[in-house]
């Protein structure tokens, strides 16, 4: 990749980072951006690393009840990662630091997601682990799977009504 080219990478990174990201302002204290700017110095990765076009949360594109559900689990892995930075550190300072971020995490986790994803995540975890291939597994799956896309179904209906109803409502109020 030539350096033009990097350079224009750069730069719609950049600008995608500042729109995209402009609201985490408000939330975020000026001790936690602290906290992650020294942070950040000391596990300092190269620029190619940090712009190498594979983000380790790529943008997620869910709908809001989707989306509790995925930030949950985004702040779980977040909290994975400074636990392994906790074990792998023996710099006191960077220790409080990595303890103070990842208590603020545990805090908003507590406070504002789902309090059920552990569960959720053992289920899907399940779910993911069933042998697809083995025949008593097909056999029993074909016996439950009327009653699991009636539910689906049900699911799926009652959203698109929602949106009908929301749509109804705007075309209501435009006409008026």
């Amino acid at each position: 990749m030539d350096v033009l080219s990097r350079a224009v990478m750069c730069f719609c990174l950049m600008g995608w980072m500042t729109l995209g990201w402009s609201n985490a302002a408000q939330y975020t204290s000026i001790n936690m951006k602290s906290n992650i700017d020294k942070l950040k110095v000391h596990y300092k990765i190269s620029k190619d690393q940090l712009f190498n076009g594979k983000p380790v949360f790529p943008k997620d594109t869910f709908e809001d009840s989707e989306r509790r559900v995925w930030m949950s689990v985004v702040l779980d892995v977040y909290r994975s990662i400074f636990s392994q930075m906790l074990n792998q550190t023996v710099d006191q300072e960077v220790r409080e630091r990595l303890d103070q971020v990842k208590g603020k995490v545990q805090e908003t986790q507590k406070h504002y997601f789902l309090k059920r994803i552990p569960e959720l995540r053992t289920h899907l975890q399940n779910l993911w682990a069933i042998e697809t291939s083995n025949t008593t597994v097909q056999g029993k799956a074909l016996s439950e799977f009327i009653t699991i896309y009636e539910k689906a179904s049900k699911l799926a209906h009652k959203k698109d009504n929602r949106r009908k109803r929301r749509q109804a409502q705007r075309l209501k109020s435009h006409i008026m």
